[in-house]
């Protein structure tokens, strides 16, 4: 029993010692825009108390953010560029609030945007994640709601995201001002994916068009759209910071292994 306590002890000192490698990017119209803390989808040993860095997009074409932070505040040399059109503040719009508490109002109410001329023309920029580690495994999440679809063109619901050529599109739940969860497929969309030899990972997001001329089948949330949104990345280094049910599994076998050794 003190040999096991001793393993999960060790366990988890090593788990806090590799938390930094989680990089949380909240973007936001402005300065004056609320920065989200805490946990969203990505694993994180930070937990609650996990930091976000705050990059806006008031007054560019291109973001370019370097030397972000992880979210225990340590310095990195990870950044990002991405190409926009503007960013907007929407506090009342259908994306995903976190329900009546709306806890995820600081990261999903505000986002940079690319907005084609129409809502039956795709529009793609490209954005990339740099100073990572050379051919390194890296889980990206990329949140995508934007805003409601009473106004012509819609302003919004969702985007096209493309990594080494495979296609992912978030959608809505349905509930206006969300259900409270952030759901793969819905609110964000989920890579794993190798950092480059120069240590980049590179994508891109376009608006939603669906048929023939468009980008996709079936747009997932109803309606084309002239606009996509990103309201926040985080980037998870899965070697260090491993997904819940990786560590289950792990703890599983050590108990096998203690038992088979008894």
């Amino acid at each position: 029993m003190k040999f096991l306590l001793h393993l999960v002890t060790t366990g988890l000192g090593l788990s806090a010692a590799a938390s930094a490698q989680v990089i949380n990017i909240d973007f936001d119209e402005s300065s004056v825009s609320s920065i989200y803390q805490g946990l969203a989808a990505a694993p994180d040993p930070a937990g609650g108390s996990a930091q976000w860095n705050r990059v806006t997009g008031s007054g560019t074409t291109t973001i370019t953010a370097s030397n972000l932070t992880d979210s225990e505040g340590d310095s990195t040399g990870i950044g990002i560029e991405l190409g926009i059109n503007g960013s907007y503040l929407e506090l009342a719009g259908q994306q995903e609030m976190g329900g009546g508490m709306e806890i995820y109002q600081d990261l999903m109410a505000d986002y940079v945007f690319l907005s084609s001329p129409t809502n039956t023309q795709v529009l793609s920029k490209s954005g990339r994640i740099f100073g990572l580690d050379p051919s390194k495994l890296y889980d990206v999440y990329l949140y995508a709601q934007g805003d409601d679809f009473t106004e012509d063109f819609s302003p919004g619901q969702n985007a096209l995201f493309t990594i080494n050529g495979l296609s992912k599109q978030t959608s809505w739940d349905g509930v206006a001002g969300g259900n409270g969860l952030l759901v793969e497929g819905i609110e964000y969309v989920r890579y794993s994916v190798l950092a480059n030899a120069q240590g980049e990972i590179a994508f891109t997001y376009a608006n939603v068009v669906s048929g023939p001329g468009g980008n996709v089948v079936t747009d997932l949330d109803g309606v084309n759209s002239r606009f996509a949104g990103i309201n926040g990345i985080q980037i998870v280094d899965v070697a260090l910071v491993p997904e819940p049910s990786v560590v289950l599994l792990g703890g599983v076998g050590l108990l096998g292994m203690l038992r088979r050794r008894r």
